[in-house]
């Protein structure tokens, strides 16, 4: 009797057992976070993808861990997803709505607002998009959002690809600061960049080494004619009689025509800046431009 009672005990502890092991890790299976995909159609609905996505190999390994950590900090800190992503080309999409349905698609943004902003850059064509959502309409202004291609932009032009991603996390940490404080960058609280204050420095030493120039030709020029007493005369008034010299007739002839025509260059490197709605039909902000 102990036998058969020991036998039925180890087949339902083993019955058990398998119940509550396979499903946990099947749960844990289907949990896995998912890295590296950029089709949108392949990432399910809600997926948390991490906040810096590399599918291009743009950044090394401890170059990603850094710029990840500093994502993460800012998201936390403002409640705010910031994301940066890098695919390596565009579909029919202009890059802002690609943006802004990766950005969706894969489970970012704080709240019912989907609360965040998004950096993306398609390598191909080096094609880039940005798009905020919630909280980041109010931060990211139009006029916020030229400022924010003037920080991040340069880095890019370079291919310094590392600097311009932690110049995006700094730019949006002090972007989300400056419009909780009620003050979002807009226009007239636009500051200079470093590079303005630069070239601003060498106009004005350029200006005051001119003005300086002008000042002291006039004052040697006022002492060299203190020092002339016979005073050069252009005209020939002194030699000519009164009215010995009359002219019966005038005309002018008209020689010749030389005409330049130059092209006028469109500046299409920039394309949005404004409000637009994403493939969900939900309010966002946003750009296209190209690095």
């Amino acid at each position: 009797m102990n036998r058969y009672f020991r036998f039925f005990a180890a087949v339902l502890f083993t019955v058990l057992l398998t119940a509550i092991v396979l499903p946990a890790t099947a749960l844990a299976e289907e949990r896995e976070p998912i890295s590296g995909l950029t089709d949108l159609a392949r990432v399910p609905a809600g997926e948390r993808l991490p906040r810096f996505i590399d599918d291009a190999g743009l950044l090394s390994p401890e170059q990603a861990a850094t710029l990840t950590k500093a994502l993460d900090e800012v998201s936390v800190r403002h409640r705010f997803d910031t994301v940066i992503a890098v695919v390596p080309a565009l579909d029919y999409r202009e890059a802002r709505l690609y943006a802004a349905d990766f950005f969706e698609q894969n489970g970012f943004g704080f709240g019912e607002d989907l609360d965040g902003c998004i950096l993306l850059l398609a390598v191909e064509n080096r094609d880039f998009g940005f798009a905020a959502f919630g909280f980041g309409i109010e931060a990211f202004t139009p006029a916020g959002q030229g400022y924010l291609d003037k920080l991040v932009l340069p880095h890019l032009k370079n291919d310094q690809y590392y600097e311009a991603f932690m110049a995006y996390a700094d730019a949006a940490d002090d972007f989300l600061t400056k419009a909780e404080q009620g003050a979002p960058y807009d226009e007239g609280n636009i500051p200079k960049t470093a590079s303005q204050i630069r070239k601003y420095r060498i106009y004005g030493g350029l200006a005051a080494l001119v003005l300086a120039l002008i000042i002291a030709w006039s004052v040697t020029y006022a002492w060299k004619r203190q020092l002339i007493s016979v005073r050069k005369d252009d005209l020939a008034h002194a030699y000519i009689r009164e009215g010995s010299m009359v002219l019966t007739g005038k005309k002018d002839i008209f020689l010749h025509r030389r005409v330049h025509r130059v092209q006028r260059v469109q500046n299409s490197s920039r394309s949005g800046g404004g409000s637009f709605r994403s493939s969900s039909g939900r309010s966002a902000t946003g750009h296209s431009g190209k690095f």
